[in-house]
């Protein structure tokens, strides 16, 4: 078995600066890593080198300097190391980084493909689908678990509400999720070893038409980039000064802010009756996502930014929907503002499969020509959307905070990048423009059950799979509702113990807040993963972030950068979250949830 390895060479993100008066980042003095996915893909292909006797074969596309990582990577046992290297590759998008990739990997040859779940520098998780469109090979992102018999496998991928597990054949593609394995590292001695062995070049010329690498060949460029780092106010109280009057202080500035209320009230949009578009010159299509036999809450969140766009340019706003009977999705699709909708109907679409689900979209798109679709940012949007945009080779901009339309009418599209403190406007050169949304970003339309869109039906010809669904386990629902979760209660190891959850979920109803986690506490096993807020979990958006007993180290408050408000309970007053949040309260956790459980029942009267 030979196995390829992509890995990547990201900087530590919590050392990087801004540069407010250049506009760029400041990379210079700050050191680089493999990129965490990246190492644990790489530390179990070295794990089956050990049992099965494969072949390991590392490979990068970078600078000069990224022949470090793969001098790590032999170092932890790769047998080969490939590095792309060459001033044609540099400023490569995704998709001109995967065609690089599929290049390379042609002339190495392969029968399994593993890549880390995403870079942490971009978060994207787009390359990995697009490699493996372009090889032509069948994908399983985010694995947690791999099981092997000669030429089949068995893999379980994390989803938003728990884990799927897939059967296929080789040759394939896996990204390789958190808790697949724990990463090696390599020894001074190990690296003192390898630091003579060759690392093979590969150079633009030699994968063919230099013109389709980097800048070049990229579909989406980057406009000058910004800092958006929120301001936060850091008003700490001490319990010790009273601890009924320090809460009920807390709580009357918390409902200045929106607590209590519609935090949302004076943004709803509306759809008034009979205001139907039907202008072929811009179409901007919302691809819906069905869970748990419901149309999940970031399609109408896309779609009222799509009705906004339409009606800025004259467009038309469609919506494609996938699934077994999806017809009786489709009033509730048109009150929130699609003009039509195009329904894929068959019974082998019930469950979410890469292939089936890739075909239907790129084939929709190819014939009816929108002028931008917006996919989810959530497990199974970012399996799909770089897939489809490989297909049609068009341009993705992933994981997108907002979208706008710039004054020649094209559509720019704001990703955050670097942990979520700086904002890269990025457009497409190439139509559609395609883009995953983070869920909880922008605002649903608020809905017109009167309006009636026209339906299309979309021919369902081939449901073939090259994965086959083998089974699912439902952890959870709260990693769904996290999506636009007005109110999140963050728990960290402060609050003692996973006997202590029940409290937590106390002021969950209290405040009809739903529960997340930092890493540590999923760690220990106290929280489902599905759960985690952070680096290497979800970031979340919610109007008010509590966190309890959250030490606030960066890896975790990367998570919240676009949460409203944070509000901070912690005993220790030296804790980092203090120097992040809004509002804060040092005292013992248990006694100031337990006095803010009864103040705010004493309000509403339950």
């Amino acid at each position: 078995m030979k196995i390829v390895v992509c890995i990547k060479q990201v900087p530590y993100i919590d050392q990087l600066k801004f540069d407010h008066d250049t506009k760029r980042v400041i990379r210079e003095g700050v050191e680089s890593e493999i990129n965490p996915f990246d190492k644990r893909a790489l530390t179990h292909a070295i794990q089956l080198k050990k049992e099965v006797g494969a072949e390991t074969i590392v490979v990068t596309m970078g600078p000069p300097q990224a022949a470090s990582a793969l001098r790590e990577a032999l170092a932890m046992g790769a047998d080969r190391a490939v590095h792309l290297l060459g001033r044609e590759f540099a400023g490569a998008d995704t998709l001109a980084t995967a065609r690089a990739l599929a290049k390379a990997l042609g002339r190495i040859g392969f029968d399994m493909v593993l890549c880390g779940k995403y870079a942490t520098d971009a978060e994207t998780a787009q390359v990995p689908p697009m490699l493996a469109e372009m090889l032509d090979i069948p994908q399983v992102t985010g694995v947690t678990k791999i099981e092997w018999d000669r030429n089949t496998f068995v893999a379980t991928r994390e989803v938003d509400d728990g884990f799927e597990t897939w059967r296929g054949e080789l040759p394939a593609l896996m990204t390789v999720a958190e808790r697949l394995c724990k990463p090696l590292r390599a020894t001074p001695e190990d690296l003192q070893r390898v630091a003579e062995l060759p690392i093979e070049i590969i150079q633009p010329a030699q994968l063919g038409d230099i013109s389709q690498f980097g800048l070049q060949g990229s579909p989406t460029w980057v406009e000058a980039i910004e800092s958006i780092e929120p301001p936060r106010k850091k008003i700490i109280r001490q319990a010790s000064d009273g601890i009924e009057r320090v809460v009920r202080e807390t709580l009357d500035n918390l409902k200045r802010e929106g607590l209590g209320g519609d935090w949302r009230l004076e943004t709803h949009q509306k759809i008034l009756a009979g205001n139907i578009r039907n202008n072929f010159a811009k179409s901007f299509w919302v691809v819906a996502e069905v869970i748990e036999n419901e149309i999940r809450p970031v399609t109408f969140e896309m779609l009222g930014r799509a009705v906004q766009l339409a009606d800025e340019s004259g467009g038309e706003v469609g919506a494609l929907v996938i699934g077994e009977n999806v017809k009786r999705f489709a009033s509730d699709l048109a009150a929130h503002g699609a003009d039509k909708i195009y329904l894929a109907e068959h019974s082998a679409l019930k469950q979410y499969a890469t292939d089936s689900y890739t075909r239907i979209v790129s084939n929709a798109i190819a014939q009816y020509k929108p002028f931008a679709v917006f996919l989810a940012s959530t497990a199974n949007g970012r399996d799909l959307a770089p897939r489809v945009a490989a297909k049609l080779n068009i341009g993705l901009t992933g994981d997108v905070i907002g979208l706008n339309l710039d004054t020649q009418g094209n559509l720019v599209q704001l990703k955050p990048a670097f942990g979520g403190n700086i904002v890269a406007p990025i457009l497409s050169k190439i139509l559609p423009a395609m883009a995953t949304v983070r869920p909880g970003m922008l605002e649903r339309a608020q809905p017109n059950p009167n309006r009636v869109a026209a339906l299309i039906e979309i021919p369902v010809k081939d449901v073939s799979s090259r994965v086959q669904f083998v089974s699912s386990e439902r952890v959870t629902d709260e990693g769904v509702h996290l999506d636009d979760a007005e109110i999140i209660i963050g728990v960290g190891m402060g609050i003692g113990g996973p006997e202590n959850i029940p409290q937590v979920e106390e002021l969950c109803r209290a405040l009809d807040g739903h529960i997340g986690a930092t890493r540590k506490v999923v760690d220990n096993g106290w929280l489902p993963r599905q759960l985690q807020i952070g680096l290497t979990g979800r970031s979340v958006s919610p109007h008010l972030y509590i966190a309890l007993g959250v030490r606030g180290a960066f890896n975790h408050t990367v998570g919240i950068q676009r949460a409203g408000i944070i509000l901070a309970i912690n005993n220790n007053p030296d804790a980092d979250i203090f120097k992040q949040c809004d509002y804060g309260i040092v005292g013992d956790w248990q006694q100031v949830v337990s006095e803010m459980v009864k103040q705010v029942r004493m309000e509403t009267g339950d």
